[in-house]
């Protein structure tokens, strides 16, 4: 009666293989991206900012969790982006960019909170260091 789940053809083999294929997502997206290269280049600031100035653990679990929402959104973005230019063929269309706007709008409210924490932890940093 127990029948094995039939395999899906387009899974991956093993774990190795999906971690292959997220690398090469991240590196897609990286290469073609201006914004998600912007964002990588000021989390590289913000990292060694953060290490300088030693914050707490707690400011680091802010600022990681606001660095991986904001690269993530980024990247959700860019594949929502692709889809809707495969879906609309090349045609303007003013659901597709409306689609891509909304996506567009949810990187602006990612980055926004992500500066907002960042200037509210780091300056009482510039403020009280010597």
């Amino acid at each position: 009666m127990n029948q094995p789940t039939p395999r899906h053809p387009f899974k991956s083999k093993s774990f190795l293989h999906s971690l292959g294929y997220a690398l090469n997502g991240l590196k897609t997206v990286l290469l073609s991206e201006r914004n998600f290269r912007t964002h990588t280049v000021l989390t590289v600031l913000v990292v060694l900012t953060g290490l300088y100035l030693r914050v707490s653990p707690t400011e680091w679990a802010l600022l990681i969790l606001c660095i991986t929402i904001m690269l993530t959104v980024e990247a959700l973005n860019t594949a929502i982006e692709y889809l809707v230019d495969l879906w609309a063929g090349g045609v303007y269309s003013e659901q597709a960019k409306a689609i891509k706007d909304i996506a567009a709008g949810a990187c602006l409210v990612s980055a926004t909170g992500t500066a907002i924490t960042g200037i509210l932890i780091f300056t009482h940093y510039f403020f009280t260091h010597p």
